[in-house]
């Protein structure tokens, strides 16, 4: 059986970021060009995906605008003063 990924891609001043993730095992990572730079395994993908996308699915089976608005809400906790340990990341 094949693995079904589900991706998304935004660019972010000059900078490209590309959120993945296998639904056959739950594997999401967060890639800067090649370099892996968040990677996350269930229950820990599904939590990250569910509280960013809210009712839209469930953390196990998001979709490519599910990922776009992790992308979104990862870069933006990465301009902010810092991260203090609330969210996913």
């Amino acid at each position: 059986m094949l693995s079904v990924t589900i991706s998304a891609s935004k660019s972010f001043g000059g900078v490209v970021l590309h959120a993945e993730f296998q639904r056959d095992t739950g594997r999401l990572r967060i890639l800067e060009g090649e370099v892996v730079i968040v990677e996350r395994w269930p229950p820990h993908s599904w939590f990250a995906i569910a509280s960013i996308a809210g009712d839209s699915t469930s953390g196990p089976r998001p979709s490519q605008k599910d990922l776009s608005l992790l992308l979104d809400d990862y870069k933006s906790r990465q301009a902010g003063a810092g991260i203090s340990g609330y969210g996913p990341w």
